[in-house]
């Protein structure tokens, strides 16, 4: 494949990007802001990425609900964004090292710092890393994004994240900006880029 050629991607968190990030399980509610942010997202990239969801979803693994209920719920959350077209497709991972439930403690390649959720779409896309963005609302994304070879890491920081310190990445992030309905930062960077 010439690079002229080449699939872009857009990888995207879920929680905190596509819609507010109340904690675990906000995936169920997150349905209309993410229809939103989506419609926001494709006016301003104009469809020249395919669009592929990230996301670690740890509500099953703390026990909140049954796994099979949740990833039941969650694969048709985010297969009823890909029937409308907002998304080209998605990758979960449902572990967590100190799980709850037994079933998913798990220490995995997929769970975001990591890079498999991302790995695995480049692979069955065959996507140049180097010609995909990242879009993310912690440092385990960019880490991720960077651990695959993405190129154009954007962090969005809002007031409702805890753990998040810039300062404390090593990553170079291509740019910091706030909530997706805000994508002046992002439009105008993604034009730089499609420049090159």
């Amino acid at each position: 494949m010439t690079d002229k050629n080449a699939i872009k991607a857009i990888f995207l968190d879920a929680d905190g990007v596509l819609w507010d990030d109340i904690g675990p399980g906000g995936i169920l509610s997150g349905k209309k802001n993410a229809i939103q942010n989506l419609k926001l997202l494709s006016s301003i990239q104009k469809n020249e990425c395919i669009k592929i969801v990230v996301s670690n979803q740890t509500f099953a693994a703390r026990q909140k609900m049954n796994y099979i209920r949740f990833r039941f719920l969650v694969n048709t959350h985010l297969k009823s964004l890909v029937k409308l077209k907002l998304i080209d497709d998605f990758a979960v991972c449902y572990h967590h090292p100190n799980a709850k439930n037994f079933f998913l403690r798990r220490k995995c390649e997929c769970r975001k710092p990591s890079p498999g959720l991302i790995n695995l779409m480049l692979n069955k896309y065959n996507i140049i890393p180097q010609k995909c963005f990242l879009i993310g609302d912690r440092i385990t994304d960019i880490q991720s994004g960077a651990a695959a070879g993405l190129k154009h890491l954007f962090l969005i920081v809002n007031s409702n994240m805890l753990e998040i310190n810039i300062n404390s990445s090593s990553q170079h992030l291509q740019s910091v900006f706030i909530p997706l309905k805000n994508l002046k930062e992002f439009s105008l960077a993604w034009e730089t880029i499609n420049e090159n």
